[in-house]
């Protein structure tokens, strides 16, 4: 009488067993390169400057594009490569959606011949057209300033503000890094180094509003230290124009 190997009866079983999961586990990964995943629904509000068709082609996603394989990360950082993008978000949604938020990268001031458009990081954004109403970013020479002089000007550039950035005329860098505003009022206002932008803007706001309420004419205006601003005025004396 043949004697049965139960252990070899068992072994079988299990073997059987895993060519089954392997075999479900390749029609699984099969249907996810199908024609359910592509992206038939793809979400993105397009701030103002750019078109649909340009991100989708900087992004590579379109009505093909797997939206089970799509790597979110890798779409993001091709959409952050282009300087007119600070930001972007990519998110995706079984079977069929993806959606594309854009953060666009402001302009805080304009550089060079012929004009460029400035984010508050240094980073060049593109030509500026018409655009009248932002600062020049220059040397204390006059030209434009270098990669690390340029990101010292729009830094200050970027923390006036944008009403505040209408009166300036110009943000120039000296050789020694420090900042001066040139307004459109008519003087010049010393910021000092790039510590403290914000309290300094808020301090040349107040200034200004001073100025306006005081009838008064500044000559020029040290700003170093935000708390203790000092303006020379028309008149030859020196004034500490608010507390």
């Amino acid at each position: 009488m043949k004697r049965v190997d139960p252990h070899g009866r068992a072994a079988r079983r299990w073997t059987i067993a895993a060519l089954g999961l392997v075999a479900v586990a390749a029609v699984a990964v099969a249907v996810t390169y199908t024609p359910l995943f592509a992206a038939a629904d793809i979400r993105l509000d397009v701030p103002p400057g750019l078109r649909r068709a340009d991100v989708l082609s900087l992004a590579r996603v379109d009505g093909r594009s797997n939206v089970f394989h799509l790597d979110t990360d890798a779409v993001e950082r091709r959409l952050e490569g282009d300087p007119r993008i600070l930001e972007a978000r990519v998110t995706t949604s079984l079977p069929d959606r993806i959606a594309i938020e854009i953060v666009p990268r402001p302009a805080v001031a304009v550089t060079g011949t012929p004009r460029t458009l400035v984010g508050a990081d240094g980073v060049v954004i593109g030509p500026a057209g018409s655009t009248t109403d932002l600062p020049t970013l220059l040397t204390a020479h006059g030209r434009p300033p270098g990669t690390a002089d340029r990101e010292i000007a729009a830094a200050a550039a970027g923390a006036l503000g944008p009403e505040l950035r209408g009166e300036v005329d110009a943000v120039v860098v000296a050789t020694d890094g420090t900042v001066r505003m040139r307004l459109a009022a008519g003087f010049s206002a010393t910021f000092g180094d790039a510590s403290e932008l914000e309290a300094k803007a808020e301090s040349l706001a107040a200034l200004l509003a001073w100025m306006h309420d005081e009838e008064v004419t500044v000559v020029s205006a040290d700003l170093t230290v935000p708390g203790s601003p000092t303006a020379k005025l028309a008149q030859g004396s020196t004034a500490v124009p608010f507390p």
